[in-house]
């Protein structure tokens, strides 16, 4: 209702009678008397802080289905939630095993998860002997290998895939005393090539 005239004058007459001692206790005695606008009545509605920075990231969230941590903060300005964050969350990121590649498809085949086997490489590398050791018989465990011979060509190519003796144990050495060569892994790298460009993320590895 517009406030006229009178209803001013009333209003007036009603605070100096009363006196209230604050807004508050003024609002409501003027609300009890009917005096006031509704709009003055009304309670203001809390305006909702999203925590996505965009509408885009907000449909992206609800579309996948991804549910966000209450304390998670994303990268966008003021801890804001982004699609990026968002596609982070639905796929974490692989976490980077240090293992050879012989160790972990070992314990691929074998059901082993790879993470509770101690390495005894380099900085705690799981080799594949390690892997074997835990699933092989007692008997089998141990049986002693011939160290495997390398030559230095093939122990680069070696290093480069990021395989251990154990990886190439196999191999049938054509060198000197069935010392491995180069020529002799070329299978071998063909199919970490391949594994390369299929993978990128396992050069990394």
């Amino acid at each position: 209702m517009a406030t006229s005239a009178q209803n001013l004058s009333q209003i007036i007459d009603e605070l100096l009678l009363a006196k209230p001692g604050n807004r508050t206790d003024a609002i409501k005695l003027l609300a009890d008397k009917g005096l006031l606008p509704k709009k003055l009545l009304e309670v203001p509605k809390e305006k909702k802080m999203s925590r996505f920075a965009s509408k885009t990231a907000e449909d992206f969230a609800e579309a996948k289905g991804i549910t966000v941590p209450d304390d998670f903060k994303g990268t966008a300005a003021n801890d804001k939630i982004s699609v990026k964050d968002l596609k982070g969350l639905a796929e974490p990121p692989k976490k980077k095993v240090n293992a050879s590649p012989g160790a972990q498809q070992c314990a691929r085949d074998n059901g082993v998860d790879i993470e509770t086997i101690t390495g005894t490489g380099e900085n705690g590398k799981i080799l594949l002997k390690d892997v074997k050791a835990l699933v092989s018989t007692p008997a089998e465990a141990d049986v002693s290998d011939d160290k495997t011979k390398i030559s230095p060509s093939a122990a680069k190519l070696m290093k480069q895939y990021d395989w251990d003796e154990d990886d190439v144990s196999h191999v049938q050495g054509s060198g000197k005393n069935g010392t491995i060569l180069a020529k002799d892994l070329n299978e071998m790298v063909k199919e970490a090539r391949e594994a390369l460009e299929t993978d990128p993320e396992s050069e990394d590895e």
